[in-house]
C-alpha cells in the first residue's frame, strides 16, 4: 500500500509517500513502513543564492601523511581543487589536523568568505601543510563545529582526510564530540592509504549523515575532493527533519535511511515528548529522493481485549518539516488487525529490498571484522553469503569491490573463495561498501518477515497489549469517543467511527 505523494510550497517542494503492508496479526507487536521522501525545485533554473554554504575542509597532517611524500603532496593538490569548487558568498575554512586542530587559513578560528582574492589566498597557505604530529579526529571535528556551529541558515559541511587511526584521544572522547556536532554539519570522510580504521570513519559519518570511502591511489584524491566539493555546492536544504507523531499503543523502535546509502538514524533522535520524534537526515539537494526504513511497535491499547478487526486505524503520522514549518502534506502509516493469515505476511517489493540491503551490509561487515581478526572461514562464509545478497539486489559495484578479496566461484554451497593475494587496501574498499545500496530493483524473496530492531528507543510490546502508559504529551490529552475509541489530540474526528471531536485542534488532521 502506498500513500503519497505530498506538496509542499515555495522555496522547495517535497513529495512524501508512505508504502506498506497495513495488515497485521492480533499477534504482532511490529510493522515496517518505507517512507520515500523527494526534493524537488519548483523551478529548476533556479540556482541556490550566493553564501548559502559553509565548508571545513579538514587535512591529517600527522607524521604518517609524509610516509610516501606522495600523501602529503595528494592532499595539498586536492585541498586546492576543493577550494577551486568553493562558490563565492560561501563560507569557508582550511584545519590541519593532528593531535590539536589548527587554522590553516584564515589564519583564526573563523571561516573566510569565498572570492578570487580569498581563494587565492587559501590555495597559498595550503602549500605550507607539513606532516608531522598525531591523530585525533575529534579535536579536528570539534574546530568544524566551532567554525560553523554560529550559522544554522548555512548548508554546513565538512571534508575529513585521515591516513591513520584515532589513537592520540579515547573512543569517549570522539563520541562526545560526535554527539555535540550531530544535526550541526554533515561529513564525509575520506581514508588514504591501508592504515585507517573503518569503524572510525564509518562511525564519523553514521552520525553525522556523510559518505566514507576509500582512496586507493594517491592520485585518485583530487578528483574525489572536487566531487564531495561539487555536491556540497549544489545542497539546497540544511535542516529538514522527519517527525513521527505516533498513536496510543504504537512507539518507534528504530528508523534507517536505506538510499542513497545506509544509515541509522535513531541514536541521535529527537523526543519532544511521549509520542513524537524527529529524525534529521542530514542536508539536501534541489532534487534528489531517499528511502527510510521505520520500524514500529505496536499493541492494542486495552490490554486483555482483542483489538477491532478490519477497521484502518492510524498508527502514526509523517510530518516533513524545514526550518520548523511543514514543507510537504502529513501523511498517515496506517494499520489494520486483521484474523486472516495471508494477509499480514505480504511484503510490498520495496520493503523487500531494503530489507535485504541491510542483510547485505551486516555480511560485509562480518566478513571484513572476522578477516582482520585472522578467522579465514568465518570470513569466506559472510563474504560469500555477502556475494549471494549483491548478486540478487543488483549491487554490482560492491560486487566489483568484493571480488579484490574473493573469487566468485558461482556454487550455490561455495559461492565464494577467499583470495590468496587479498591486501588491506582491499579489505578498506569492501569495509567501506557495507552503507553502499544495489544499483537495479530484481524481484527479491526476502528471508524473513521484517527488520530486527536496532537502537530501539521504548521498550516493545506484548502480544495484544500497550507497550507501557502513555502519559499525557505536551500537546493535549487524548481524545475518548463515546465508541470506547482513543485518538490522538490533534484528531479532529474519531479515528474509528469518525464521529467530530467538538473541541479537535485545527490543522492537524490525517485522513
Amino acid at each position: 500500500m502506498t500513500s503519497g505523494p505530498g506538496g509542499g510550497g515555495p522555496p522547495h517542494a517535497f513529495g512524501l509517500e508512505v508504502v506498506q503492508n497495513p495488515y497485521r496479526s492480533t499477534s504482532d507487536t511490529g510493522m515496517a513502513v518505507v517512507l520515500r521522501v523527494t526534493a524537488r525545485t519548483p523551478d529548476r533554473s533556479a540556482l541556490p543564492a550566493a553564501g548559502t554554504a559553509g565548508v571545513v575542509v579538514l587535512v591529517d597532517c600527522s607524521s604518517s601523511m609524509g610516509y610516501p611524500q606522495s600523501k602529503i603532496v595528494a592532499a595539498k593538490q586536492a585541498t586546492r581543487a576543493a577550494i577551486d569548487t568553493i562558490r563565492d558568498g560561501s563560507s569557508f575554512a582550511i584545519v590541519a589536523g593532528t593531535e590539536t586542530a589548527r587554522m590553516v587559513y584564515p589564519d583564526r578560528a573563523r571561516t573566510a568568505v569565498a572570492s578570487a582574492s580569498t581563494r587565492t589566498a587559501a590555495k597559498r597557505a595550503v602549500g605550507h601543510l607539513y606532516a608531522g604530529g598525531g591523530t585525533a579526529m575529534g579535536q579536528w571535528l570539534r574546530l568544524a563545529h566551532q567554525l560553523l556551529g554560529p550559522y544554522p541558515d548555512l548548508v554546513r559541511h565538512a571534508i575529513l582526510l585521515t591516513d591513520g587511526r584515532n589513537e592520540h584521544e579515547t573512543a569517549e572522547q570522539l563520541e562526545e564530540v560526535l554527539t555535540s556536532s550531530a544535526g550541526t554539519f554533515v561529513c564525509d570522510a575520506r581514508g588514504i592509504g591501508d592504515d585507517w580504521d573503518h569503524r572510525q570513519l564509518l562511525r564519523i559519518t553514521s552520525v553525522l549523515r556523510g559518505t566514507a570511502e576509500a582512496v586507493g591511489q594517491v592520485e585518485e584524491l583530487v578528483a574525489d575532493f572536487g566531487s564531495i566539493m561539487d555536491r556540497a555546492m549544489g545542497k539546497q536544504v540544511p535542516d529538514l527533519r522527519i517527525r513521527l507523531t505516533t498513536a496510543p499503543g504504537v512507539r518507534v523502535r528504530s528508523v534507517r535511511q536505506e538510499t542513497p546509502t545506509l544509515a541509522d538514524l535513531t541514536e541521535h533522535a529527537t523526543v519532544l515528548d511521549d509520542r513524537t520524534t524527529e529524525f534529521y537526515p542530514g542536508s539536501w539537494s534541489g532534487e534528489e529522493s531517499r528511502d527510510f526504513l521505520v520500524d514500529l511497535a505496536i499493541g492494542y491499547v486495552s490490554a486483555g481485549e482483542r483489538p477491532p478487526l478490519e477497521e484502518e486505524r492510524r498508527a502514526a503520522r509523517v510530518d516533513l518539516l524545514m526550518a520548523g514549518e511543514r514543507c510537504a502534506d502529513p501523511r498517515p502509516i496506517v494499520l489494520r488487525w486483521t484474523d486472516d493469515p495471508v494477509a499480514p505476511t505480504r511484503i510490498e517489493p520495496v520493503l523487500a529490498r531494503h530489507l535485504g540491503q541491510e542483510e547485505l551490509g551486516d555480511a560485509v561487515a562480518a566478513g571484513c571484522d572476522a578477516l582482520e581478526a585472522g578467522n579465514r572461514k568465518l570470513a569466506e562464509e559472510q563474504l560469500g553469503l555477502a556475494v549471494v545478497l549483491a548478486q540478487r539486489l543488483g549491487a554490482t559495484e560492491v560486487l566489483h569491490r568484493l571480488a579484490g578479496l574473493v573469487e566468485i566461484t558461482g556454487d550455490s554451497d561455495h559461492p565464494a573463495r577467499l583470495r590468496q593475494d587479498w591486501t588491506r587496501s582491499a579489505l578498506l574498499r569492501v569495509a567501506v561498501s557495507s552503507v553502499m545500496v544495489g544499483d537495479a530493483e530484481p524481484p527479491w524473496d526476502p528471508p524473513h518477515p521484517g527488520p530486527a530492531p536496532r537502537s530501539p528507543l521504548p521498550a516493545e510490546a506484548e502480544p495484544g497489549t500497550e507497550p507501557a502508559a502513555v502519559p499525557t504529551p505536551r500537546g493535549g490529552a487524548d481524545q475518548v469517543c463515546p465508541c470506547g475509541r482513543i485518538s490522538p489530540p490533534e484528531a479532529a474526528a474519531c479515528e474509528a467511527c469518525r464521529r467530530p471531536f467538538e473541541a479537535a485542534t485545527a490543522g492537524g488532521e490525517v485522513n
